[in-house]
């Protein structure tokens, strides 16, 4: 459900990117939300990580934009996780993909807001994983 969820906002995330990017300032609707989820629980590249080269093919015409930067982050939170433990430090250096967007065009605005709106998400979704496990 929480997938399901994730993928309609993700959706409309993309459509708010394109019909106002030139207009305001705002986030990666869409990066923010699949990085959150990858960042929660790292079973969900085999969802979350199609969307990302949609999101790459729709945003930048290119299937290699961000998706190499941020299909390395179930790697390396398993890396992370096997050799210092799970722990939140290692994952806020995972918020590094952010800066593919960077490379990308964003302006450091946008991927701060980016960021800022990935962090309470990841927060929520990682509760909503604690409390369906329990």
């Amino acid at each position: 459900m929480i997938a399901l969820t994730i993928t309609l906002l993700t959706l409309l995330g993309l459509n708010m990117n394109m019909a106002f990017s030139s207009s305001l300032m705002q986030p990666d609707w869409a990066m923010a939300l699949l990085l959150a989820s990858l960042l929660a629980q790292r079973h969900n590249w085999f969802w979350a990580l199609p969307l990302i080269l949609l999101h790459d093919v729709v945003l930048y015409w290119s299937p290699a934009a961000s998706f190499m930067v941020v299909a390395m982050i179930p790697l390396a939170m398993i890396y992370f996780d096997q050799h210092l433990g799970a722990g939140l430090p290692q994952r806020l250096l995972l918020l590094l993909a952010l800066l593919a967007m960077l490379v990308d065009g964003w302006t450091l605005q946008a991927s701060l807001l980016t960021m800022c709106l990935c962090v309470p998400v990841w927060h929520l979704l990682t509760r909503q994983y604690a409390q369906q496990a329990a």
